[in-house]
């Protein structure tokens, strides 16, 4: 059955986030939760089942997010990949509110890639795209690495280093969503470019964000 958002309810939520939600994201938002819950009672997308719950437990990243990644020294219309994105989380509300250049959500498994696809059609957010596929295969099909590669739990965030390094713009930035803070030692080549500490659903949580060592310098 649809869980059916309250729409002020959800605006109440989105003030007191300490992130921020734009106005005109609320409706496409709304929208977005009540797909997710649908096609989550068939698909299990999300452990989460409410909308209030996916709310709290895992879109309101996306707009920490959002914030974190307005102040990186990304280019004007960076190009993002969002390896690994299940049920849209973060890059689907993260794209509500960061608008900026061409943004790519990778995602091997079918079901959720069909579910994205058609979350895209419904919402009609700008110069956002769904890849089918494994992110090697994603690679060998683009003819400019990233500017910007976003990863939450797709994999230990040394082996993304590790996959990303030779797709990403001399300048680029990986992004990792963390639970603990950034380390104070990095592998080899690569350095600290900034770090964004936040509360969710009462868990204290940490943006990363990591360059290539020969775009910084070091940090």
């Amino acid at each position: 059955m649809q869980d059916t958002v309250d729409r002020k309810h959800l605006a109440q939520l989105a003030q007191v986030c300490g992130a921020t939600v734009p106005q005109t994201a609320l409706e496409p938002l709304a929208c977005y939760l009540e797909m997710l819950c649908r096609w989550n009672a068939a698909m299990n997308l999300v452990g989460a089942r409410s909308w209030r719950e996916i709310w709290g437990r895992l879109v309101v990243d996306s707009f920490h997010l959002a914030d974190f990644l307005q102040v990186l020294p990304l280019p004007a219309a960076p190009l993002c990949w969002d390896l690994g994105s299940g049920a849209g989380l973060p890059g689907i509300p993260l794209r509500m509110a960061f608008t900026r250049g061409q943004y790519y959500l990778v995602e091997a498994r079918e079901k959720r890639a069909i579910f994205l696809s058609s979350t895209l059609r419904r919402l009609r957010l700008q110069n956002t795209h769904v890849f089918h596929g494994r992110a090697e295969h994603f690679f060998q099909s683009q003819p400019h690495k990233a500017h910007c590669i976003i990863s939450r739990a797709f994999m230990p965030w040394q082996d993304v280093l590790t996959l990303t390094r030779s797709h990403l713009d001399e300048h680029g930035l990986v992004i990792i969503m963390a639970l603990e803070p950034i380390p104070e030692s990095l592998p080899r080549g690569w350095s600290a470019a900034g770090m964004h500490p936040y509360m969710a659903a009462d868990d204290r949580r940490w943006l990363w964000a990591i360059s290539p060592t020969s775009a910084t310098g070091g940090v």
